[in-house]
């Protein structure tokens, strides 16, 4: 499971960060391998409604942020969000399709902070 390894930041969006991906860590047994429709669904409402909020934060924070890097954000947060619309759409029963399209939320989740939210965020910009 990935984590936030971007010491440099602001100790806030670190803190935050931090946090999320810790609720990942414990939301992805759920999400993946979960017996309970209602449970995964759960799971996926969870996640969804908290990266809404977080993506709102940093928002509001770089709103003042060059045109470019601000439409980066923008349209990374909108894709990352519409990814986990689709995840909470698949069906319960198909644990193959949320498996993938989990781990490729985390992978794009990943590029995201690494390219974006870090060198936005780093304390040395």
């Amino acid at each position: 499971m990935p984590s936030w390894d971007h010491e440099d930041c602001d100790p806030a969006i670190e803190a935050e960060h931090t946090r999320l991906y810790r609720m990942m860590n414990r939301l992805e047994p759920v999400i993946i391998q979960g017996q309970s429709d209602s449970k995964i669904a759960r799971a996926i409402q969870i996640l969804h409604d908290r990266m809404a909020e977080h993506f709102q934060v940093e928002e509001e924070l770089f709103i003042t942020a060059d045109w470019d890097s601000r439409r980066v954000m923008l349209d990374d947060h909108r894709q990352l969000l519409e990814m986990l619309a689709r995840l909470g759409r698949l069906p319960p029963q198909d644990e193959h399709a949320r498996k993938v399209l989990f781990h490729a939320f985390l992978e794009a989740l990943v590029r995201h902070d690494n390219d974006v939210d870090a060198p936005l965020f780093s304390r040395r910009h």
